[in-house]
């Protein structure tokens, strides 16, 4: 169960208003999640490493001297919050599943369309041919001050703006670190396809508590290239935080937001 707003928590099967004296009421509601495509794209990929920790382990032109690649990290939570979307009801698709490269942002945008359209939502073994619900593309910044973090969340066009809201909202709420806002313009995956999209910069991973964090009570899960070579990839408690977070912020949006499913 999942805290929202003042008084109010939702559950995937209702809402249940509280005051400070108790549990008052209980209305049923539909699932907000149930029947969304929701398309996650981790960032990076491949050669193509993001943010490094430390700042400067690749100024040698040697990568094997970083000890962190934003590249993992943003694989690493796109996976687990995979599993707490479908969990809750919702389709998901990655326009990245693993470590391969990606050439350009465009072509991410594609694969995640697609993939969408593939989706059997109404579970007749067909694919719908629907578009994406909306698309989440997971980033983590980078400084070459390695005491600087910080959170911003990236959008294109004014119907992106109440998805960029709520992971924002989720994000400053429970990583709790300097709100650098938002940056409205063409970046990234969000100018493409007319998709509802945001692009989330949750905190930088160049910081050295960041990557401590990071690192912190993690585990190596694999998971396979398109050519069937493996891959490592670290889930720990930052990954596991940003997912929930990520969650919580997808979960509010669809909450509130009149959307309708597979709009064309």
């Amino acid at each position: 169960m999942r805290k929202i707003g003042l008084g109010i928590l939702i559950t995937s099967v209702g809402l249940i208003a509280l005051t400070a004296g108790g549990l008052l009421t209980f209305a049923q509601t539909e699932n907000p999640l149930s029947g969304k495509i929701i398309a996650l794209d981790a960032g990076h990929g491949g050669n193509t490493l993001g943010a490094q920790y430390p700042a400067t382990c690749a100024d040698d032109g040697d990568p094997s001297d970083c000890q962190i690649y934003e590249k993992d990290v943003n694989l690493a939570v796109t996976h687990v919050l995979k599993g707490e979307l479908e969990a809750n009801g919702a389709k998901v698709v990655l326009s990245r599943e693993c470590n391969e490269t990606i050439s350009t942002n465009k072509a991410r945008a594609d694969t995640a369309v697609e993939k969408c359209k593939l989706v059997d939502v109404n579970g007749d073994g067909q694919a719908d041919g629907r578009k994406c619900d909306v698309l989440v593309s997971v980033h983590h910044n980078g400084s070459v001050e390695s005491s600087h973090d910080g959170t911003m969340v990236i959008y294109n066009e004014r119907q992106d703006k109440p998805l960029a809201i709520a992971l924002h909202d989720s994000l400053i709420s429970s990583l709790g670190l300097t709100d650098e806002g938002y940056d409205n313009g063409g970046y990234g995956m969000t100018v493409f396809d007319h998709l509802v999209s945001a692009l989330t910069e949750s905190y930088y991973i160049t910081n050295t508590a960041e990557a401590d964090y990071y690192l912190a009570g993690a585990t190596t899960t694999v998971c396979q290239n398109s050519d069937g070579s493996d891959y490592k990839v670290r889930i720990g408690d930052r990954v596991n935080q940003e997912a929930d977070t990520l969650y919580q912020g997808l979960l509010n949006y669809f909450s509130i937001s009149p959307t309708k499913p597979g709009r064309k």
